[in-house]
C-alpha cells in the first residue's frame, strides 16, 4: 500500500525533498561532507547540493506548465530589495564581486521560480518530508558527536568542519535551526494522525529535538522558540477550548499516551542518567549564558555574590547599534548607504539600512513586516499546517534580525522564497497527496 502510494505520489515527494532541501539542507551538507567526509571540504559541495536540491524541483512541464500564485505583497517587497541589493552589487562594490555571490543570487532565483510550478497539494507531503529530514539530521548531528574526539562534554553540539581555517567547532546555530523545525513539524503533524504509537513517537521526537536545542546553547533558538510559545498561546487561548483539552487529557487515549512516554522516558532516565545529567548542566549552562547577555545588553550590574561575565556576541551588537547611531549624521549613509557589503554589523535589520540607505531599510524592513502580520493572521487562524509552519518558523527569524547574519545571506532568504510561495495565500483541497497513514490510524 505504501509502494503503490510513493508511486503514485513521486511528483510531490521530489518537490518535497528538494524544498527541504534548500530550506534546511546545510545540516545533511555538513554531516555528508565534514563528518563523512564524502566530497570535497569547500563551497562546491555545497553548490553540488543545491544544484541537485533545484534538478528535484524541476516540473514536468517547465514551459508550457501551470503557475501558482504566490503572496504577491511579499514578493513585491523581496524583488525591490534585490533590485536594491543587486544596484549596489555592480555599482557600488568595494568589496569585490565574488563567484558565491553570483551563485548565492542565482540559487535564490532559481529556487524562486521553480516555487511558483509547486502546486498547493504538495503540502500533503511536504511537511512529512521536512519532518523525516530533520530528524534524520539531529541522530546525524549525535553520530558526528560520538565520532568526533575532539568534541567534549561542554562544548556547544555541531558538526565540525573538515576545511581548513574553518570556523572552530562548527556551526552550532544550523543544528539548533534543524531541531526546531523538526519540533515544530511534528507538533503540527501530531495533530494529523489519530493512532497512539504515532502521537508517542511525534512527542519523543519532540523532546529528543528539545534536547539537540539545549546542547547546541543557541541562545538565539531558544529564545525564538520562546516567543513561539508565546505568540502562540497570546493568539489561539480560548477558555472553552482550553476546558475541552483538560478533559481529553483524562480520556483513555490520552492516559494511554502519557504512561507509554513516561514508561519510555523512566526507561531511558535509568539506563541512560549520565545523559540526563548532560542535558541538565547544558540548560544551566544556557541559563548562564542568556543572563550574561541581558546584563550585558542592558549595562545592569550584578549582585553582590553573583558572578557574571561579560557576553562578547552581545556586546558586539551593542557596538554595532552605537556605530549605526553614529551613521545617522552622514547623508550618504541615510539615503544611498555605504554599498554592499560595506560593513557587517551582524544585525541584519540595521544593515540594510548601513549599506543599501533608506530604500533598503524599507523593503527589507517592510518585508519582514509583512511577513509578522500574516505570520499571526495565521497563527490567529489556525489553518492549514503548512501555513502554521511557515508562521511559527518565521518567528524565530525574528531574533535572528537582530542578532545574527546579513541581509543577503541564503540561510534567510532560501526559507524567505518558502514563505512568499506558502504563506498567506488560499488553498485548494489537498487531493491525493496526503500520506495513507492517516487513514491506517
Amino acid at each position: 500500500m505504501i509502494w503503490a502510494w510513493i508511486r503514485k505520489n513521486f511528483t510531490f515527494l521530489r518537490y518535497s525533498l528538494g524544498i527541504s532541501m534548500m530550506i534546511n539542507g546545510f545540516p545533511i551538507i555538513f554531516f555528508v561532507r565534514d563528518t563523512l567526509q564524502i566530497g570535497p571540504a569547500s563551497s562546491l559541495f555545497t553548490a553540488l547540493f543545491f544544484a541537485l536540491a533545484i534538478v528535484l524541483m524541476i516540473p514536468d512541464r517547465l514551459i508550457f506548465g501551470n503557475t501558482y500564485k504566490p503572496n504577491t505583497i511579499l514578493l513585491g517587497f523581496a524583488l525591490s530589495f534585490f533590485f536594491i541589493t543587486i544596484l549596489h552589487f555592480f555599482y557600488m562594490n568595494p568589496t569585490g564581486r565574488s563567484a558565491t555571490d553570483f551563485g548565492n543570487y542565482a540559487f535564490f532565483f532559481l529556487f524562486l521560480l521553480l516555487l511558483m510550478y509547486i502546486p498547493n497539494e504538495v503540502r500533503g507531503t511536504l511537511m512529512h518530508v521536512l519532518f523525516l529530514m530533520s530528524l534524520f539530521s539531529n541522530v546525524t548531528l549525535v553520530y558526528s558527536l560520538m565520532t568526533n574526539p575532539n568534541w567534549t562534554i561542554g562544548m556547544r553540539a555541531a558538526v565540525t568542519f573538515a576545511n581548513e581555517n574553518a570556523q572552530a567547532g562548527g556551526n552550532p546555530h544550523i543544528a539548533a535551526r534543524n531541531a526546531l523545525i523538526c519540533l515544530i513539524s511534528s507538533q503540527l503533524l501530531m495533530g494529523e494522525y489519530k493512532s497512539i504509537l504515532l502521537k508517542v513517537f511525534f512527542i519523543l521526537s519532540s523532546v529528543f529535538s528539545l534536547a539537540v536545542m539545549v546542547l547546541t546553547q543557541s541562545k538565539t533558538c531558544i529564545l525564538g522558540t520562546g516567543l513561539i510559545v508565546f505568540f502562540h498561546v497570546l493568539l489561539t487561548f480560548d477558555l472553552r477550548k482550553a476546558a475541552r483539552s483538560v478533559y481529553r487529557l483524562f480520556t483513555f487515549r490520552s492516559l494511554v499516551i502519557v504512561v507509554i512516554v513516561l514508561g519510555i522516558f523512566n526507561y531511558f532516565l535509568n539506563r541512560y542518567y549520565s545523559t540526563y545529567s548532560l542535558i541538565i548542566s547544558y540548560l544551566d549552562s544556557v541559563g548562564s549564558r542568556l543572563n550574561n547577555v541581558l546584563f550585558t545588553a542592558f549595562g545592569l550590574q550584578a549582585s553582590s555574590g553573583s558572578e557574571v561575565m561579560e557576553d562578547a556576541s552581545a556586546m558586539g551588537r551593542i557596538k554595532s547599534f552605537s556605530f549605526f547611531s553614529e551613521g545617522l549624521t552622514d547623508p550618504a549613509m541615510i539615503f544611498v548607504g555605504m554599498g554592499y557589503k560595506m560593513t557587517f554589523m551582524d544585525v541584519p535589520i540595521l544593515e540594510a539600512w548601513a549599506n543599501h540607505g533608506i530604500l533598503g531599510f524599507v523593503t527589507f524592513a517592510g518585508f519582514n513586516f509583512y511577513l509578522f502580520i500574516f505570520s499571526l493572521r495565521e497563527i490567529y487562524r489556525q489553518g492549514e499546517s503548512i501555513s502554521l509552519f511557515c508562521s511559527y518558523f518565521f518567528i524565530y527569524l525574528i531574533v535572528l534580525l537582530v542578532a545574527a547574519g546579513r541581509p543577503y545571506d541564503i540561510a534567510y532568504w532560501f526559507p524567505y522564497a518558502f514563505l512568499i510561495r506558502f504563506l498567506g495565500i488560499r488553498y485548494l483541497p489537498v487531493g491525493t497527496a496526503r500520506l495513507p497513514l492517516r487513514k491506517m490510524a
